[in-house]
């Protein structure tokens, strides 16, 4: 078979694909990011809080038959891509799995929390507050529900508020939104629902943090690939991108049809994604079609906090079922769901 494989992003998705293609007879596979850290995305609200890391050595997580290659790529051209350290590497075929975060937040001063740099930026302003001092965060998804509990619970000494412009925790059933809203007045958070921010000064806080849907890096636009309006890579259902059948796409930035299944920013379809990405790889390598890719949801894990969590059930296509699992029992399984995915991006789940 043989071939050189790129990978391009060493998160959830591609450490994922490159780790399922190093397994791969003949094939030779590079990772491409400026990193030498896996981040662990699902741990950045902890960090930001002071609160514990989220980083891993990236060699911890990949196979060492894996190449590395820490420059980020600034172009995709045919078969070849440019690097920002003046380099360039060629490819037989791509993988592309930039991710998502750093963008996506209204132009007002501000910190945010879906990257390493923007989380570690948050982590220093937080140490830097006075006891007494108003923090706001906005947004009422996951990422704002855990950042808020995490900060309300490593500084209680603060003043802290969330706002949304939705019902809090909106993708929760109703009882585990009343949960959310229950864990959040008892840390002390003031929640302020079905408001929509147009004036950000005017909230009055010593430091703001936006915790809206993030944008993507604009590579693919950049490139001249086809990409949606978000600059997402566009993609068919078996993540062969539509302007170049060497490239296959996986993770947060790529939109893919709506019979792969609703693609949620998380590692739950993240992972999957890179090891349908690398079957599609293998598979044309060798000449073969490609099966369709899937994504299938089990449930939401939330940290709400030191020594609190939530777990709700949810069907495969991400709609809430009626079982959830609180308080200390949900914290010890979210902990356990972030174990758990570091060793399904190795490959090595049980």
């Amino acid at each position: 078979m043989g071939g050189t494989v790129l990978v391009v992003g060493a998160g959830y998705a591609g450490v994922t694909a490159a780790n399922r293609l190093a397994r791969t007879s003949g094939t030779e596979v590079t990772l491409a990011d400026p990193r030498d850290e896996f981040v662990e995305r699902i741990r950045l609200h902890r960090l930001a809080a002071g609160s514990g890391p989220a980083t891993v050595p990236l060699a911890r997580v990949l196979d060492p038959r894996v190449r590395t290659r820490r420059a980020r790529v600034t172009a995709i051209g045919d078969g070849t891509v440019t690097l920002d350290d003046g380099g360039g590497l060629r490819f037989d075929r791509l993988v592309y799995a930039v991710g998502s975060g750093g963008s996506g937040t209204p132009a007002d001063e501000g910190y945010r929390v879906d990257t390493l740099e923007a989380a570690t930026r948050l982590r220093t302003a937080v140490a830097g507050l006075a006891a007494g001092a108003p923090v706001v965060v906005v947004g009422g998804g996951p990422t704002g529900v855990e950042t808020v509990t995490e900060l309300a619970g490593a500084r209680p000494d603060l003043r802290v508020r969330l706002v949304t412009d939705a019902e809090v925790a909106a993708g929760l059933g109703a009882p585990a939104r009343q949960r959310v809203r229950d864990r959040l007045a008892g840390l002390g958070v003031e929640l302020r629902e079905h408001t929509v921010v147009t004036d950000p000064i005017g909230l009055g806080a010593a430091l703001l943090v936006w915790a809206t849907r993030p944008g993507v890096p604009d590579l693919a636009r950049r490139s001249g690939l086809p990409v949606d309006g978000a600059g997402r890579l566009v993609v068919d259902r078996t993540l062969t991108s539509v302007g170049d059948a060497r490239i296959v796409g996986a993770g947060d930035a790529v939109v893919a049809p709506a019979e792969v299944g609703f693609v949620r920013e998380s590692c739950q379809a993240a992972v999957p994604l890179g090891v349908a990405a690398a079957r599609t790889v293998r598979a044309g390598l060798r000449g073969r079609p490609a099966p369709a890719a899937s994504v299938v949801y089990r449930a939401v894990c939330l940290s709400l906090g030191p020594g609190s969590g939530l777990v709700q059930a949810v069907d495969r296509r991400d709609v809430p079922r009626p079982l959830t699992v609180g308080g200390r029992t949900g914290a010890v399984v979210k902990e356990q769901v972030c174990r758990y995915t570091v060793r399904a991006v190795r490959g090595r789940v049980a």
